[in-house]
């Protein structure tokens, strides 16, 4: 009987107030987890994204974790962009190409061809979107610098702590060429 008159009292002190608040804030925990979740991508549609990013760039061990983050950005930039993977890929298929040449000796559709492009350059450079929204993405994992990984080094903020000093002298000067003090 002690734990009736307990909860009975508890009830009683609650404020009409609290209860309508804690109600509303509820809801909105329902409402806003219903529009977190409607958001979220399938993971069929990454894996999408990465097969036809391995075809387009003609990579085959481009890595799933950078896939998921381009295709999340531009989802974000561009809220088509299912749409528009569909569309390419139904192109590709139809145009019976095994490799990216080979597509593009049939000469693709407009759209195709700015969805592709705009695949390309996120992988190459690292960065999706155009101003005001560009974001990078990735920079020492963007393909561009996998092309010259052999020669060069990917740039980073400084070269060392000698990079700040003087410039040094040259070491030789063309003829006719402006001296460099």
């Amino acid at each position: 009987m002690k734990s009736d008159s307990v909860s009975t009292t508890a009830l009683r002190q609650i404020s009409r107030r609290t209860l309508l608040l804690g109600g509303f804030a509820f809801g909105s925990m329902g409402i806003l987890a219903s529009k977190g979740l409607s958001d979220t991508p399938k993971a069929s549609d990454a894996t999408d994204f990465l097969i036809l990013s391995e075809f387009l760039t003609g990579r085959k061990s481009l890595r799933r974790t950078l896939a998921k983050r381009y295709y999340l950005g531009l989802r974000e930039q561009f809220h088509d962009l299912p749409a528009q993977i569909t569309n390419l890929s139904q192109e590709i298929r139809a145009s019976g190409a095994q490799t990216m040449d080979d597509y593009l000796s049939h000469p693709p559709s407009p759209a195709a061809q700015r969805t592709a492009k705009t695949i390309v350059s996120a992988w190459y450079l690292g960065v999706i979107g155009e101003n005001p929204k560009k974001s990078m993405i990735a920079y020492s994992d963007a393909l561009m610098f996998q092309a010259v990984a052999g020669a060069l080094v990917v740039p980073s903020y400084g070269a060392g702590p000698l990079a700040w000093g003087h410039r040094p002298e040259p070491i030789m000067t063309f003829k006719g060429a402006p001296d460099e003090h």
